[in-house]
C-alpha cells in the first residue's frame, strides 16, 4: 500500500495468510525432498546437508531450519525423520532459555545451621 503510513491489521493479515497459503520447499519439490530425506536416512544432519548444497552449488537447495521445519511436524513425524538426527530428540528444545536463578543466600548460611547458643536464645541479643 504505498503512499499509507502506520500499521494496518488488516493488510498485515492477508500477507500473513498468503506467506502461509505458499507451499514449503520440501513439500513442493518432491525430487529435493527425495534427496534431503536419502541423505537424513545415511546419517547426515540438517546442517550438513544445506552445507554440501551450497557447496555443490545445487540449483534447488534449503537451509537446515528448513530442513528441522520439516522434519518435526506432521509430515516428518509420519516417516520418523527424527530418529535419524544424532540427538533422536521427538521434539525440539527452544533455542535459548532463561538461565536458572542463583539463590539469594549461600546454603551454608541457612537458619538451619546456626550454632546452638543463638538457637536457644541463651544469651542477650540473640
Amino acid at each position: 500500500m504505498p503512499g499509507c503510513d502506520g500499521y494496518y491489521g488488516a493488510a498485515a493479515h492477508l500477507m500473513q495468510a498468503e506467506r502461509r497459503a505458499r507451499e514449503r520447499k520440501l513439500i513442493k519439490h518432491p525430487e529435493l525432498r527425495k534427496c534431503v530425506i536419502e541423505r537424513i536416512k545415511n546419517g547426515w544432519t540438517p546442517e550438513q546437508i544445506s552445507n554440501r548444497m551450497i557447496h555443490e552449488r545445487a540449483p534447488l537447495r534449503v537451509c537446515q531450519e528448513t530442513i528441522y521445519r520439516y522434519i518435526y511436524p506432521k509430515e516428518g513425524q509420519r516417516e520418523d525423520l527424527w530418529w535419524n538426527l544424532p540427538t533422536h530428540r521427538v521434539a525440539r528444545r527452544p533455542r535459548r532459555t532463561r538461565r536458572r536463578r542463583e539463590p539469594k543466600f549461600h546454603r551454608d548460611v541457612s537458619i538451619l545451621f546456626r550454632p546452638d547458643d543463638v538457637a536457644h536464645r541463651r544469651q542477650f541479643g540473640h
